[in-house]
C-alpha cells in the first residue's frame, strides 16, 4: 500500500520509483522539453563562452546522459550555471531523474550534509570538483563527456513517464547550520507555473534570455519554446558595464534578476543607453521591490516591461504583476493576484484569518502548488506546512514567513519577512538556525538577527545580542568584542565560514543592554532596534589613505583607519554584490576598468598599485628591433628562458617581456631579475603590460609597433597560487590566452605554451602527447592549463604545447615547488614518506627546448618528461604517509595541500615522450635523459648517490 502524500517525503530513497515508460499524452515538462527538442534542431539552444549547443545537439546529449547514467534516482548537478549546467539539469527532467544543484562555492560540511540527506549516488560534474569535495562513493559523470556522439542506432528521445507528484528537482536551502533544508518540487507545481507564467511573459524560438545565477529553474521556461539561453560568466554578471554589455552583445530580450542586484545594475545604465537595450523584459524575484527601485527602472530602461514576480521554493510561482509606475499605496508594490491554483490566506498572531486590507503573516492553500515539505524533517515539515482548521475544514497551508495584505480585488502586498526568516539579497536565511550556530562561536544570552537598509551599503545582516558580565568577558577574550556596534572580526567570520554560506556571517554585531519588546505583543519590536549609528554610516576622508582605502569603506561603512590595506575588500567583510558598488566606484575614481575579481579580491594596497599611473601599462620606448615576445619572465621558469634566449638569439635581437605592473615598477623588476642571471641590459626591453587586458593594456600604437617586431612568442606567464579557487584560475587564464592568441595573428608569430601535467591525473597513462579533457578532482591550476590548451587548439595559430612537470634547478631550487618543498622536509627529518613518487624536468632543459623551438606548420603536443622518477633512496628511512604528513617540517598551507591531494607525493603516472624526444634529438640537445637527471637531484638535495640503472629509478 502506497504511504500517504506527506508521509511518503519523509524520506527520499524511493522517490524516483515511479518512472516506467512514456506517456502519451504531451501533458508534462518533460514532454513539453522533448517536443522542443524535436522542433527546433538547427535552432541555438544553449550558449555561454565555453560551449555552444543546437536543441538537435542537446538533444544527442540528453541521450549520452541516459547511456551513461542507467536507473533511477535524484542526481546532483556540480557546477556554475553555464551550458553543461543547463544542459544535464535538461538531461535529468526529460529522464525523470530529479536533480539538486551544488554549488562549488558551498562550504564542505553543506555540500556532504545535501548529497547525503538525498542518497546521491550519481554526480554530473560540469567543472572539476577539488580533490575530497565529493565522496569517492558517488559516481561521477564529466558532462563534457556527454557531448557529441551521435547516436544514430538509438531510437528517437522519448520522455520519461512522471507522476504529478514526483518531483522534477530539489532545493537545498541556505544552509544556515551547514545542515541545509532540501525541498522537492513537483512536476505538477512546475508545469501548472510555466503555463500559467506563459499568458504573462511568453517565450517563442526567436528569443534570446539572460539566465541570473541564482534562477536555476527558469532555464525550462523558455526550453520548452525553443528560445535561446545565454550565460554570462562571473565578470560580466558582476561588473554592471560589463553585464550592460552582455545584454547587448547577444541581443538579450529577457533577464530574471534579484531586485537588490537589479539596482546596482542600473547605476551602469544611462537612460539613453537603456533605451537602445535589446532588453524587452526584466522580471523582479526573490525580494520586495521598493516604489524607488520601481521608478528608477522605468526611467533608466523606458523600451522595458519591468515585471514583479512573487514565488517561493515549497509553493514554486505565487502571483505576477507588471510595474507600471502608476500611483501606489503607502504600504508597497503589489506582487499580482494568486495564480489559479493557490489561494492567499493572511493569518493574525493567533492564527485567525485578517480581514481584507489588515497586514499579517501570508499563508498559501493549494494542494497541487504546495511542496510535500522538507526531506526527512518531519518536525520543520510540521512547522511550515501547517493544518489549521478554517471555515470549518482542515486546510494544509504553506506559512511564507512573509508579511503582508491581501485587497478587496486579490492583490497581494508582501511587506518583508517575519522574525523566524530573513531575506538578503535573494537568499533566505533561518534566523533560529542561525542563531543556533552563532551560540558555538559567541557569548549571548537573548539575540535577534536581522536584515537593515543601510544608505550606501545597502542590505546587512546585523545580529544583535545581550551577555551578561561573563559572557562580555568570553567574549572580550576570544574576540576582542566590546559593548555596542561592532563589525563582525575576521577572525570570528573566518570561523563562521567554516560551515556558512558567506552571507549568513553578519556583517554587525551589536551588543544591548536588552531586546526592545512590543508591549502589545509581547514579542520582540523589530522597529524599535537601533539603526547604524553616524559614526559607522559616515567614514572619515583621511587623505592620507588611498583612494582605494577611501572607497571601500565608504562602501563597508567604517572609517577608513579601521580597514587594513594589506587585506582584500572581501577579507574585511565586502560581499560580492557589495564589490559591485566597489567596482562602480574604482571606476569612477581611477578611470579605469576595474577587474571583479580582483576588486574582490587582491588587497587593497595593490589594487590601488594597478589602477594608478604607476601600475598603467606606459608606452613602449626601445620597439626596434626585431626579436621574441617572452611572458612570465620574472618567473622561474620565464627567467630560465628569458637567460637562454641571451644567450641563443642573434645579437641584434632582443626579448621583449611582458611585465604584469605589482607592487614593484616593471622595469625595475626585470633590471633585477636580469641582473641575478647575467644577462646584458642592451638584450631587453620591458613592456609594462597584463596579459588579461586588450592590446596588453598597450596604447595601439605601441602595441601595433611590437607586433611589427615580434617573430615568436614564448608564453610562460601563469597563476600557480594553489589557494585559489579554479573558476578565477580558469578565468584569469581563459583572457590571457585569448590576449596572447590575438597578439600572435597580429605578428603573424608561432606560439610556444608552456602547459603542464597537471592536466592529468596523478597516476595511470601513459598519457598522450594530443588533446586531453578534465578530470574528476582536477586542480584549478590544471583546469586552467586544459582551458588555455583548447583555445590553442582551436584559434588557428601554428602553435607548440609544451606538457612540463615540476620543474628544478640543481644550483637555485624554485622555492615554490610542492615537491622542492617535500625533498627538502625529507632531508630534514631524514625519513621518506611511503610509495614516494614524482618526476621532475630540468628547468634549464625546458629553457633550452622552448628557446630552440622550430616554428610549427600547425598544431603540436610535446610531453617533456623523461621515464625516470625521483623516489624513495634505498639508504633512507620510510614512513607511513600520515605520520610523515604529522612529523614533516611544512608549512599549514603545504600540508593541508598534500593531506588534500595525497596523490602528490605519489604521483607515478606515466607519459608518453616520442614528439618531444623527436624535436629534442633534432635539435642536437644531447641525450634526451638529461631532460631530468635523477641521480644528480637526489645527491644535490638528499644527499645521496644513485644511478640511472638503479631499479628504485625505473
Amino acid at each position: 500500500m502506497r504511504r500517504p502524500y506527506c508521509e511518503a517525503w519523509m524520506g527520499f530513497s524511493d522517490m524516483c520509483s515511479s518512472v516506467t515508460s512514456t506517456s502519451a499524452d504531451d501533458t508534462t515538462v518533460p514532454q513539453e522539453l522533448v517536443r522542443a527538442l524535436a522542433a527546433y534542431p538547427d535552432n541555438a539552444a544553449l550558449i555561454d563562452r565555453e560551449h555552444q549547443l543546437s536543441y538537435g545537439q542537446l538533444g544527442r546529449f540528453v541521450q549520452q546522459f541516459q547511456r551513461r547514467s542507467p536507473g533511477r534516482g535524484a542526481i546532483a548537478i556540480f557546477g556554475m550555471p553555464s551550458t553543461l549546467l543547463a544542459a544535464s539539469a535538461t538531461a535529468c527532467v526529460i529522464s525523470g531523474r530529479p536533480f539538486v544543484h551544488l554549488d562549488p562555492a558551498m562550504p564542505q560540511a553543506v555540500l556532504t550534509n545535501i548529497i547525503d540527506e538525498l542518497e546521491i549516488g550519481t554526480i554530473i560534474t560540469c567543472q572539476p570538483a577539488q580533490s575530497g569535495q565529493l565522496p569517492a562513493r558517488c559516481q561521477v559523470i564529466a558532462a563534457e563527456s556527454c557531448l557529441g556522439g551521435a547516436d544514430a542506432d538509438r531510437p528517437a528521445l522519448v520522455a520519461a513517464d512522471v507522476r504529478p507528484t514526483d518531483a522534477i528537482y530539489l532545493v537545498a536551502t541556505s544552509g544556515t547550520t551547514g545542515r541545509p533544508k532540501c525541498i522537492p518540487v513537483t512536476h505538477d507545481a512546475a508545469f501548472l507555473s510555466y503555463r500559467w507564467r506563459d499568458a504573462y511573459t511568453p517565450y517563442d524560438a526567436s528569443m534570446r534570455v539572460g539566465i541570473y545565477i541564482f534562477a536555476i529553474w527558469e532555464m525550462f521556461r523558455p526550453l520548452r519554446n525553443g528560445a535561446q539561453l545565454h550565460f554570462p560568466g562571473l565578470n560580466d554578471l558582476m561588473s554592471p558595464k560589463a553585464l550592460v554589455a552582455f545584454l547587448s552583445r547577444n541581443r538579450i530580450d529577457e533577464m530574471l534578476f534579484t531586485p537588490s542586484f537589479f539596482e546596482k545594475t542600473l547605476h551602469a545604465v544611462e537612460p539613453a543607453q537603456g533605451a537602445a537595450l535589446p532588453l524587452r523584459r526584466v522580471v523582479l524575484n526573490g525580494e520586495v521591490v521598493r516604489e524607488g527601485l520601481a521608478a528608477e527602472a522605468l526611467r533608466r530602461l523606458p523600451n522595458t516591461q519591468i515585471w514583479n514576480l512573487y514565488s517561493i521554493c515549497e509553493t514554486h510561482d505565487i502571483s505576477m504583476t507588471r510595474i507600471t509606475g502608476a500611483p501606489v499605496p503607502a504600504e508597497g508594490l503589489s506582487v499580482g493576484a494568486a495564480m489559479p491554483h493557490l489561494r492567499a490566506v493572511v493569518l493574525d498572531d493567533g492564527d485567525r484569518p485578517c480581514p481584507q486590507g489588515q497586514p499579517g503573516l501570508l499563508h498559501f492553500e493549494g494542494p497541487r502548488m504546495l511542496g510535500p515539505g522538507y526531506v526527512n524533517r518531519p518536525e520543520e515539515t510540521a512547522q511550515r506546512f501547517r493544518i489549521l482548521r478554517l471555515e470549518g475544514k482542515d486546510r494544509r497551508l504553506y506559512d511564507t514567513g512573509d508579511r503582508g495584505y491581501v485587497t478587496a480585488e486579490g492583490q497581494i502586498h508582501v511587506l518583508g519577512r517575519v522574525a523566524h526568516m530573513l531575506k538578503l539579497r535573494g537568499h533566505s536565511i533561518q534566523t533560529r538556525e542561525l542563531t543556533e550556530t552563532m551560540a558555538d562561536h559567541l557569548r549571548f544570552s537573548q539575540a535577534i538577527p536581522w536584515v537593515q537598509q543601510m544608505d550606501r551599503q545597502g542590505q546587512v545582516l546585523v545580529f544583535y545580542y545581550t551577555a551578561d558580565a561573563a559572557q562580555q568577558a568570553v567574549n572580550a577574550d576570544m574576540w576582542a568584542l566590546a559593548p555596542g556596534w561592532q563589525r563582525t572580526p575576521p577572525a570570528l567570520a573566518e570561523a563562521l565560514q567554516q560551515g556558512l554560506p558567506r552571507y549568513c556571517t553578519p556583517t554587525y554585531l551589536v551588543h544591548l543592554p536588552e531586546i526592545p519588546i512590543n508591549p502589545v505583543s509581547g514579542k520582540c519590536d523589530f522597529k524599535a532596534l537601533p539603526a547604524l549609528p553616524p559614526a559607522h554610516l559616515e567614514p572619515d576622508e583621511d587623505d592620507s589613505s588611498l583612494p582605494v582605502t577611501r572607497l571601500a569603506a565608504r562602501i563597508l561603512g567604517c572609517p577608513a583607519a579601521n580597514l587594513d590595506p594589506a587585506m582584500s575588500f572581501h577579507d574585511q567583510g565586502g560581499d560580492s554584490l557589495m564589490c559591485v558598488d566597489l567596482l562602480l566606484s574604482l571606476e569612477a575614481g581611477y578611470g579605469r576598468a576595474v577587474d571583479f575579481d580582483w576588486a574582490l579580491n587582491l588587497p587593497l594596497a595593490r589594487l590601488h598599485d594597478l589602477l594608478t599611473k604607476n601600475g598603467a601599462a606606459a608606452p613602449v620606448a626601445r620597439v626596434e628591433r626585431r626579436g621574441i615576445l617572452l611572458t612570465g619572465a620574472t618567473g622561474f621558469l620565464g627567467g630560465h628562458v628569458l637567460a637562454e634566449a641571451a644567450r641563443h638569439l642573434p645579437r641584434d635581437q632582443v626579448i621583449y617581456c611582458l611585465v604584469r605592473p605589482r607592487d614593484t615598477d616593471p622595469q625595475a623588476r626585470l633590471a633585477a631579475r636580469a641582473d641575478t642571471l647575467g644577462i646584458p641590459p642592451d638584450r631587453i626591453v620591458a613592456v609594462a603590460g597584463s596579459i588579461d587586458e586588450p592590446r596588453f593594456g598597450l596604447d595601439p600604437d605601441s602595441y601595433d609597433r611590437l607586433a611589427a617586431q615580434v617573430s615568436s612568442v614564448i608564453h610562460c606567464a601563469a597563476m600557480v597560487n594553489l589557494a585559489v579557487d579554479r573558476e578565477r584560475m580558469e578565468a584569469w587564464s581563459q583572457a590571457g590566452i585569448m590576449t596572447v592568441l590575438q597578439f600572435c595573428r597580429d605578428a603573424d608569430a608561432p606560439l610556444a605554451f608552456s602547459s603542464s601535467t597537471s592536466i592529468f591525473p596523478d597516476a595511470g597513462g601513459p598519457y598522450a602527447e594530443n588533446a586531453t579533457a578534465p578530470f574528476a578532482g582536477i586542480s584549478g591550476y590544471g583546469a586552467a592549463k586544459i582551458a588555455a590548451e583548447h583555445a590553442i587548439a582551436t584559434s588557428g595559430v601554428r602553435a607548440t604545447i609544451l606538457r612540463l612537470p615540476s620543474l628544478y634547478d640543481l644550483g637555485d631550487p624554485n622555492p615554490k615547488d610542492i615537491y622542492e618543498s617535500i625533498l627538502t622536509a625529507c632531508r630534514q627529518l631524514g625519513q621518506v614518506p611511503q610509495g614516494l613518487c614524482f618526476r621532475m624536468t630540468d628547468v634549464r632543459a625546458a629553457a633550452r627546448f622552448l628557446v630552440r623551438l622550430p616554428a610549427p606548420e600547425g598544431l603540436r603536443y610535446c610531453n617533456l618528461i623523461t621515464d625516470d622518477a625521483v623516489t624513495a633512496p634505498a639508504d633512507m628511512q620510510v614512513m607511513p604517509v600520515a605520520d610523515w604528513l604529522e612529523a614533516a617540517r611544512l608549512s599549514p598551507a603545504e600540508r593541508r595541500l598534500l593531506q588534500d591531494n595525497p596523490g602528490t607525493l605519489q604521483a607515478d603516472a606515466r607519459f608518453d615522450h616520442a614528439q618531444a624526444r623527436r624535436i629534442w634529438d633534432q635539435l642536437g640537445l644531447g641525450p634526451f635523459a638529461q631532460v631530468s637527471d635523477v641521480s644528480g637531484l637526489l645527491a644535490c638535495r638528499l644527499n645521496v648517490q644513485r644511478h640511472h640503472s638503479d631499479p628504485a629509478l625505473t
